[in-house]
């Protein structure tokens, strides 16, 4: 009983954030600075776009700094770093009475880590959710696996021979791509495959696709880490990125691309009982959103 409530609560997760382990999320900031980049706002847009954050909701909004200046200086910019992002939800619609808390909390002291390029992770608000009482609109949760069998991915190769009318909307394709362990820096090998993405786009014309980003892990490895270290933002939303990126510099617009990161939320394995299930479920896909 108590693994089936495990696997029902994680297929909630995927679905709408109702499970403990969804109530806290990461925005990140650029060193020194206190504005809201692009990203993160795309990312607070897609929580709010999925019903993770959801007008009605109490929010808790904590600013933190790393190592980098004098106590005085960090509990200024984390409380101003708390604010932009109070200041972008409050313009997405939420009510300022929904934030329960904002403050700066200061920088996070690092015994073991030195240097005047700080530590990235710690550049960051935390947006935790309230929702004890919260009751999710009715949905019909799909269960995860619960065996180590992977489902049939369709390669994206197949894409090229495939009509725009024979496309399915909502059908996702896995990416043969490589990346730089935690990092959104596409590896050569991963050019065949990008190529066939963009041959792919350009030739049906009306096609929209979101791009998907996905992390294992439930097998630990000192090369899981969620965080992207080139960039200090989540490693499922900067890989995503990454392919959104490469097909706009390709001339690809970007009105026909989304993207978005889905943590371990979405595995096609679960639960992982080694490290090629947890393989497996790193993985960036396509959905075709509209042809």
């Amino acid at each position: 009983m108590k693994k089936l409530l495990l696997i029902v609560c994680f297929a909630l997760n995927a679905v709408y954030g109702v499970c403990q382990r969804t109530d806290t999320f990461q925005v990140h900031f650029a060193f020194n600075d206190s504005r809201i980049s692009k990203q993160a706002e795309d990312y607070i847009d897609q929580l709010i776009f999925k019903d993770v954050l959801i007008h009605g909701q109490k929010l808790i909004v904590l600013g933190y700094a790393d190592y980098v200046g004098d106590n005085a200086y960090n509990d200024k910019l984390s409380a101003t770093r708390a604010k932009a992002v109070q200041d972008y939800l409050i313009s997405s619609g939420f009510d300022k009475n929904d934030i329960k808390i904002c403050i700066g909390k200061g920088k996070i002291d690092r015994a073991n880590i030195t240097g005047k390029d700080g530590y990235q992770p710690d550049r960051k608000v935390e947006l935790i959710i309230e929702h004890k009482q919260y009751v999710p609109k009715l949905v019909t949760p799909v269960v995860a696996k619960t065996t180590g069998a992977p489902k049939k991915d369709t390669a994206v190769r197949a894409l090229s021979s495939v009509s725009t009318a024979d496309l399915k909307v909502n059908t996702t394709y896995s990416l043969t791509l490589f990346f730089e362990n935690n990092s959104s820096v596409l590896l050569k090998k991963s050019e065949p495959q990008l190529q066939e993405l963009y041959d792919f786009m350009s030739k049906n014309k009306t096609v929209h696709i979101q791009i998907e980003g996905h992390i294992c892990c439930e097998i630990p490895s000192k090369e899981d880490h969620s965080v992207d270290i080139a960039t200090g933002g989540p490693v499922s939303w900067t890989r995503a990125k990454a392919i959104y990126d490469f097909l706009i510099r390709r001339g690809i617009s970007k009105e026909r691309l989304s993207y978005i990161g889905l943590g371990s939320f979405s595995p096609i394995i679960y639960p992982e009982h080694n490290q090629e299930d947890a393989y497996r479920n790193r993985r960036v896909e396509i959905r075709i959103m509209s042809k």
